[in-house]
């Protein structure tokens, strides 16, 4: 079965490529294209859709762009993951992105293998963080640090950003789900992270693991 995705974006020639990188494999297919946010929120009302590629600055419409539509997503379609494209390398603006729960960033700078990657990973119930914007989130994240972690709980961290359930983690460690799960939130609460997309983002900048799918040069 495809993979049925909306894209957007304010130009009419990136929406056009898009389409052509996401089908191009023939595994996922473009069920609607919107050039501002008021138009991508009409068409998931309409269209069951599986996943969200969207640029971050769409001026045009009655409704807001950039954070204000990424949260209207999040609020409105929560269990559509969504894939940011854009130009933007801002940290602040980026790891609030990322906060608002998505779960992909590609830069537009890159190349189509980006994007098609992060297409992938992201149906694949993964994170993808573009290489060229990973120094981006690193820069946001500097003022975290792992000292105020207990070495239970950034033991717990470090097993959960590399794959395992809560409930594997809990039989590896021999403690109980409820104290893992209890050891990960509070982890997550010293460090200002509200979710598991920032947490990745975290993960990478702090080489906690390998959670993310990077597109790495030379690959």
């Amino acid at each position: 079965m495809l993979t049925r995705i909306a894209i957007a974006d304010d130009h009419p020639l990136v929406l056009f490529g898009t389409r052509l990188v996401i089908e191009a494999e023939g595994r996922h297919s473009v069920v609607g294209e919107a050039q501002c946010a008021e138009a991508l929120l009409d068409l998931l009302a309409t269209e069951d859709v599986d996943l969200v590629v969207t640029d971050f600055s769409m001026p045009g419409g009655k409704r807001p762009d950039g954070q204000a539509m990424l949260q209207a997503l999040r609020r409105n379609h929560p269990r559509i993951p969504v894939v940011l494209v854009t130009m933007i390398t801002n940290p602040t603006t980026l790891n609030m992105a990322m906060r608002t729960g998505v779960r992909g960033l590609v830069y537009k700078g890159s190349g189509v293998d980006g994007l098609r990657n992060a297409v992938d990973s992201v149906m694949g119930g993964g994170i993808y963080l573009d290489s060229e914007l990973a120094p981006c989130l690193q820069e946001a994240g500097r003022e975290r640090t792992l000292s105020v972690l207990s070495p239970k709980e950034l033991e717990v961290l470090r097993l959960y950003v590399s794959g395992p359930s809560i409930t594997e983690i809990a039989a590896q460690l021999r403690r109980t789900v409820s104290t893992i799960s209890r050891q990960r939130i509070s982890a997550m609460r010293k460090l200002g992270i509200s979710n598991d997309a920032e947490l990745f983002a975290f993960a990478f900048e702090e080489k906690l693991g390998a959670p993310l799918a990077m597109a790495a040069e030379g690959e």
